[in-house]
């Protein structure tokens, strides 16, 4: 199974088509966020027309529990097989759009876990949740909240991955991990990085790439490369 996780995020229609044709088979998912805004949620079947194994839509819900409930509903509708949601948002939140999607036969989606942005550095992480925990300690309560409401994912930062996916009480969950750049590669906005092999290695269940390859001038050979750089084999 692959470990990687293609964002699409800032690209056009044509162009997202395109590359989910050309790796999208060899992806466990690819992202999309302004995409299903911009282009509806046609995109999400085309995309899987295409190539795409499974579509993420990075929604990342936080709303009261009825809202997120309806939002998620309608995003799902068009296909989409994985959702995020802030843990931030409570307990109560993550379960109701967890709740909405189990059936006897399994989730018709999996509902993955946004818990820090991986653009937030240290300082704005005080200044947002307070200055008495670390980035590793509120990362680590606000996963724990998730594991509570059902979730089967987590979305964390190679930073904090490692701490994660050795706690016993998320076992069973999936780690993945946004924020992932190659040695030398541009870290863009990201604050809390790492390459790729290193949050393999710290436990994750999933990398997410997005623009190393999205604006690469061969995207496929970036892909291919970042791939090679995890030991994934096709």
């Amino acid at each position: 199974m692959s470990k990687i996780c293609l964002a699409l995020d800032g690209l056009s229609a044509e162009n997202a088509i395109r590359l989910a044709n050309e790796v999208g088979g060899l992806c466990y998912a690819v992202k999309i966020h302004d995409l299903f805004d911009t282009a509806g949620g046609l995109i999400v079947y085309r995309l899987m027309e295409t190539g795409a194994k499974r579509v993420w839509v990075d929604v990342k819900l936080h709303d009261i529990s009825k809202t997120a409930v309806k939002r998620a509903k309608a995003i799902v509708l068009h296909g989409a097989k994985i959702i995020t949601v802030h843990a931030s948002g409570g307990v109560e939140m993550m379960k109701a759009v967890v709740d909405m999607f189990n059936t006897s036969r399994g989730p018709v989606a999996s509902v993955w876990a946004i818990t820090l942005l991986t653009s937030l550095d240290p300082r704005e992480i005080a200044r947002i949740y307070g200055a008495d925990r670390t980035p590793k300690q509120i990362v680590l309560d606000l996963a724990l909240m998730a594991k509570e409401a059902g979730v089967q994912g987590i979305v964390c930062s190679p930073q904090e991955v490692g701490i994660l996916s050795k706690h016993p009480d998320l076992w069973g969950l999936e780690f993945v991990t946004p924020g992932v750049r190659s040695t030398k590669a541009n870290i863009g906005n990201q604050k809390r990085t790492g390459t790729p092999k290193q949050a393999i290695d710290d436990g994750a269940s999933f990398i997410v790439v997005g623009s190393q390859v999205t604006e690469a001038e061969d995207p496929v050979a970036a892909f291919n490369a970042i791939a090679a750089e995890i030991g994934q084999l096709w």
